[in-house]
């Protein structure tokens, strides 16, 4: 039974590059906290693969889709075709704005932080249920965010966030939560496989030999569960793709941000991680009215399939009739429809994601173990998972390897994205101090395998499952 848990949210690492430097020696205190004692593996994150979104998972054990955040930027078109002064119609965690984001989740749903009354929270905006004196940076997270993104100076973020764990060691605890934000900011800049990204990965090495040093120190490492975790992966970019002008082309007045005052908008381009995107369309009776396949091409003609055919646009899934989910690809087209945990997959035409033969209804972990070693795992039950979100777009664009969304209003440029549901978005390293059972693992199971290695009653309505 461990008595306190520290999570250390790598935001942004590569499942591949961590293995990498493991097996290089590159990594010697990672590998000796969960390799030597402990269990490595290259997890699954959710969809969206982005920062926010992603983090729900761990402080839940639920998907975006359950929590109802889905995404960096979604736009809610119940509220959206009532007057401007209503809240929750639109939202976009970057800036302000993401200090909604506790407040935009579903209330009823108990993270981490409700359960442990000793809580602590270190740079993350998800922070449901922290008092305010345990949230050590509820103000100052914007001022170093803001100040790294202006100086490139992320190391220092990342040494204030180690120093903040140490002295939460040195305090009574249950759990603490702290992001290291550097892998994700350098893998913007400059890629994921860039020097500068390799080398956040060795200085979080360090901070983990730290952590475990001060452990140690006070006589608590054997009974503190470690984990080390991921939101996403990353894809290098080469080539921007603007959705907006898409649209526009076709005298589709869109709405988006920043420029969130235009007027008379009969669309709407939300995007995460630059590399996933909602796209919202008025239907001619009103806003708060999905907008199916059928209506879509009775309205815009073949502007459908003319987005499946930009380069930049590997899947696109699209509301079907009657709950359907409609995955559109330039390989072929297949119907999703979630059922609670099974999930069905019918192929229409040849399939959208090059899986081969699958049975057409499957479980959560069977969907999950089939899917596992393709370029898109977990696919069909992470769109399952979203849609069952009424912020979820009519339709939603997961951004082809090499491409993300956003052309304009990112400075600087970005070279490198994430959010899609390709592998190298989707795959995270997960570690934890202690074993665990079961070859492949989600991110939703990190929740309840704390709770249960913690002694603690894990609530029956999450995603995720114990892994121990």
């Amino acid at each position: 039974m461990y008595k306190r848990c520290i999570m250390i949210l790598a935001d942004g690492a590569r499942a591949d590059r961590v293995s990498a430097h493991l097996a290089a020696g590159r990594l010697p205190n990672i590998q000796e906290i969960f390799l030597k004692t402990g269990s490595y593996h290259e997890g699954t994150t959710v969809f969206p693969s982005t920062t926010g979104p992603a983090y729900f998972p761990f402080l839940t054990g639920c998907y975006p889709g359950t929590v109802n955040v889905t995404g960096i930027r979604w736009l809610d078109k119940r509220q959206f075709a009532k007057p401007w002064f209503f809240p929750k119609r639109r939202r976009s965690y970057v800036g302000l704005e993401t200090f909604w984001i506790n407040h935009d989740m579903d209330r009823s749903i108990e993270t981490a932080f409700d359960i442990f009354p000793r809580s602590y929270n270190i740079f993350n905006s998800v922070n449901k249920g922290v008092t305010f004196s345990h949230n050590k940076t509820w103000l100052m997270r914007l001022w170093y965010w803001y100040y790294a993104h202006l100086t490139d100076r992320w190391s220092l973020v990342e040494q204030a966030a180690c120093e903040k764990v140490l002295d939460v060691i040195k305090k009574p605890f249950d759990f603490c939560f702290a992001v290291f934000p550097a892998i994700d900011e350098y893998s913007h800049l400059s890629g994921p496989l860039s020097r500068a990204t390799d080398d956040a990965y060795f200085k979080l090495d360090d901070y983990m030999g730290q952590i475990r040093d001060a452990l140690a120190k006070k006589g608590q490492l054997q009974d503190t569960l470690i984990w080390l975790i991921s939101d996403h992966g990353f894809s290098a970019t080469h080539t921007h793709f603007c959705a907006n002008e898409f649209l526009e082309e076709r005298g589709i007045r869109t709405f988006f941000y920043p420029l969130i005052f235009k007027k008379n908008c009969i669309a709407a381009n939300m995007m995460s991680g630059n590399a996933m995107a909602h796209l919202y369309f008025k239907d001619p009776s009103g806003w708060n009215k999905s907008v199916t396949l059928k209506r879509l091409v009775d309205l815009y003609g073949t502007m459908v399939d003319d987005l499946v055919r930009e380069p930049a646009v590997d899947i696109c899934a699209v509301r079907g009739e009657e709950g359907a989910i409609e995955v559109l690809s330039k390989r072929g087209h297949a119907t999703v429809r979630r059922n609670g945990d099974l999930i069905s997959y019918d192929v229409q035409t040849q399939d959208p994601f090059g899986y081969g033969k699958l049975p057409s209804i499957m479980s959560s972990q069977e969907s999950l173990s089939r899917t596992y070693g393709t370029d898109y795992p977990d696919a069909p039950y992470q769109l399952g998972q979203l849609f069952q979100s009424d912020r979820t777009g009519d339709i939603v664009i997961s951004a082809a390897p090499g491409y993300d969304l956003r052309r304009d209003y990112e400075v600087p440029e970005h070279h490198g994205s994430h959010g899609a549901l390709h592998r190298d978005h989707m795959l995270i390293p997960i570690g934890c101090s202690a074993k665990l059972t079961g070859d492949v693992i989600r991110s939703v199971d990190v929740f309840p395998t704390t709770l249960a290695l913690m002694g603690q009653d894990i609530p029956l309505d999450i995603d995720g499952v114990s892994r121990v």
